[in-house]
This record gives C-alpha cells, sequence and structure tokens, in this order.
C-alpha cells in the first residue's frame, strides 16, 4: 500500500536526514526525488491522475520562490551567534516567521484547490507530504549548522528528567548572558506552557495528524486538514509573539537564538511524533 510507503520514506529519510548532499530545495521545490515521495505518499485512482498533476506542477512553480526565502532565512538564522549585531539578529528572526507564513499561505491555498478538484483525502495526503518534506529540509539545515549539537529530544527520558536535560542544553546552546538569565527563564516558562497546552510536550498533537489519510472518509480527512493547517498557523503566531516578547526583554541576539533552538526542536520533536503514530 501507498500509505506504508509513505511510512517507509519517512522513517528512512529521518533516519539520515542531513545526509544527502543534493541542493536543499531538491526535495521541497523540484527533482525526481520529491516526485517520487509525492506518488508514494498520495494515493490517486486512474482518473484523478490527470487533475492532480497539472495541480501539482503549478504548486511547485509557485513554491519555488516561497520556499527559496524560507530556507534562505532559515539558513541565516542558524548561522545568527552572539557575535552577529542585534538589527541583524532581529531581522534573521523576524524573516523566518514572515516566510513561513507565507509558506503556510500557500499550503492553505493549494490544499483548498486540492480537495475542490479532487477530495479531502487527497487533500490531506497532499498536506501531510509537503509537512513532511519541509520539516526534512529544515532539519536539515539545522543539522549542517552549529545546532547540530544541540539536536534534543527527550525519548524515552522520565518527564522531569527530560525537562531538565531539556533546559541544560537550551542553556549551553544560547550562553546566556548572567544578567539576562532570570528574564529569560521566567519568560521561556510561559512560553513553554503556553507551547505545551497547546501543542503537546514535545510537540505531541502532531502525531495525530499523521495517520493514513485513506482510512478517513473524504470529510473527515477534509476536516483533519483544516485542523492540521489551524495547528500550525497557532504555532507560529506563538513563536512571534514570544521572538517580539524576547526581543524587548533580553535583546535581539538572544531572541533570535531561542527561535533557532525552538525551531529546530520543535521540528526534531515534531518528526518522532509524526513517525511514532
Amino acid at each position: 500500500m501507498r500509505s506504508i510507503c509513505f511510512i517507509i520514506v519517512f522513517l528512512s529519510a529521518m533516519t539520515c536526514f542531513g545526509q544527502h548532499a543534493k541542493n536543499t530545495l531538491a526535495m521541497t521545490v523540484s527533482g525526481t526525488d520529491r516526485i517520487s515521495v509525492v506518488k508514494s505518499s498520495v494515493q490517486l485512482a486512474e482518473w484523478h491522475e490527470k487533475s492532480f498533476w497539472p495541480l501539482y506542477e503549478q504548486y511547485l512553480t509557485d513554491a519555488a520562490e516561497v520556499y527559496s526565502h524560507t530556507y534562505r532565512s532559515l539558513q541565516e538564522l542558524a548561522d545568527t551567534d552572539a557575535g552577529v549585531d542585534e538589527q541583524r539578529a532581529f531581522e534573521n528572526g523576524w524573516n523566518l516567521l514572515l516566510y513561513r507564513n507565507d509558506e503556510l499561505n500557500l499550503r492553505k491555498k493549494y490544499y483548498h484547490e486540492v480537495g475542490a478538484v479532487l477530495n479531502g483525502v487527497v487533500a490531506l495526503q497532499f498536506l501531510q507530504t509537503e509537512a513532511m518534506m519541509d520539516m526534512l529540509e529544515s532539519a536539515d539545515i539545522y543539522k549542517k549548522s552549529g545546532w547540530h549539537k544541540f539536536r534534543f529530544h527527550s525519548q524515552a527520558m522520565a518527564d522531569d528528567k527530560a525537562r531538565k536535560a531539556k533546559h541544560n542544553t537550551l542553556a549551553l546552546a544560547l550562553s546566556l548572558p548572567a544578567d539576562k538569565k532570570d528574564t529569560f527563564w521566567n519568560l521561556y516558562s510561559k512560553y513553554e506552557e503556553e507551547s505545551d497546552a497547546l501543542l503537546g510536550e514535545a510537540y505531541s498533537v502532531y502525531g495525530l495528524f499523521a495517520s493514513d489519510a485513506a482510512d478517513f472518509t473524504p470529510a473527515l480527512a477534509k476536516r483533519l486538514g483544516h485542523d492540521l493547517l489551524h495547528i500550525m498557523e497557532r504555532e507560529i503566531r506563538l513563536k512571534e509573539r514570544y521572538f517580539l516578547e524576547m526581543n524587548a526583554l533580553v535583546g535581539p541576539s538572544t531572541a533570535a537564538r531561542f527561535l533557532a533552538w525552538e525551531d529546530y526542536y520543535s521540528l526534531v520533536s515534531k518528526m518522532h511524533a509524526w513517525a511514532e503514530n
């Protein structure tokens, strides 16, 4: 079944993400690899083929510029260290948030178009596949940067030990100035509480959307796709709000590196949640 292929492709890619040497846009904007993944992941009846592929080709055309901006800004954020001047640090963080919004709007547009031309099941499979490839490509950028030293996932740790280990890793990653530590941790505690309430600990809510879309009716699949897009949007809004608060209270440099940490941590966590479910 193609749904099994989807999981196999995902697990294989998750095991070795960052090891391929191709241009970062090869999986995400054009190329044989991407089309192979889509063909393995989106189940199309024969009479759907003629409608889906022209629409997907148009999506790729529109996606080329959007993803190019997204991954360029992601690379710039991943390269933002304590030595980057404050204005540049803020711009690097804010640009990623802006382009993530553009990326989400593009997915929304084509999710609705695929659903209208075909059905909710195909639309959800399209959305799942695009989300998966974006996670892999984004994580690959961090993997090739200095952030690879701070990759963190709690895995089988007890909750209290996982939280402590996560905070220790974050403290090491950010190298917080002594005069900003208390302010940062107070704010981060609030962020973490809101994030866990909205997205589950370690972004576990994303696992709810990893099921085989073919198991659902078109109407239920359509509803799940809407819910997934809504969760993605709320995640962006949450990161955006706390990035601005961090910027105001602990400065642009720390705010940018907080965003990079949380973005990388969220990618790794979401991939695990997706694969486990």
